[in-house]
């Protein structure tokens, strides 16, 4: 499986959920253009966010995702917001993905982890993440010295 056959997608270009910047305007505008449009939870309360979804939905009947960054007290109702909101796709980062995962991947949400380095891809892997994104200094050797089938770059 490809990333446009995983996200379901026409192009190969996923939208970087860049905080401040990438709301439900943005996000619905690339995934209408074929790509995967990201909302960028991180400098949302969670019911700016909630808001954000449902414009979004409004605005696309493609796919698009959210993308959250873990480190935030509010993390447990942003996640519960997206189930509840039925979001298909979600992008974690800066942290743990071993806590939100099985939950996620439970409704059906597939779930990305952003890692700066092998050995957060392997914690990724062991959380069960469906795929990756490799960020930062590290050479594709380095991570793809443990790539296993589900881990994709």
């Amino acid at each position: 499986m490809n990333i446009c056959e995983l996200f379901d997608i026409k192009y190969p270009i996923v939208q970087g959920g860049m905080i401040w910047c990438s709301g439900w305007r943005l996000a619905s505008a690339v995934s209408n253009a074929g790509g995967l449009g990201l909302i960028g939870a991180g400098s949302m309360h969670p019911e700016v966010l909630r808001e954000h979804i449902r414009k979004c939905k409004s605005a696309t009947q493609k796919p698009f995702g959210v993308n959250v960054p873990l480190i935030y007290p509010q993390t447990d109702e942003i996640i519960q917001i997206i189930i509840d909101e039925g979001v298909r796709i979600v992008f974690t980062s800066a942290g743990n993905p071993a806590k939100y995962t099985s939950a996620l991947k439970e409704k059906g949400i597939i779930v990305v982890h952003v890692i700066a380095n092998k050995k957060f891809a392997l914690k990724a892997q062991q959380a069960g993440v469906d795929a990756i994104v490799a960020e930062g200094f590290l050479k594709p050797v380095d991570i793809m010295e443990s790539r296993k089938p589900q881990l994709w770059f």
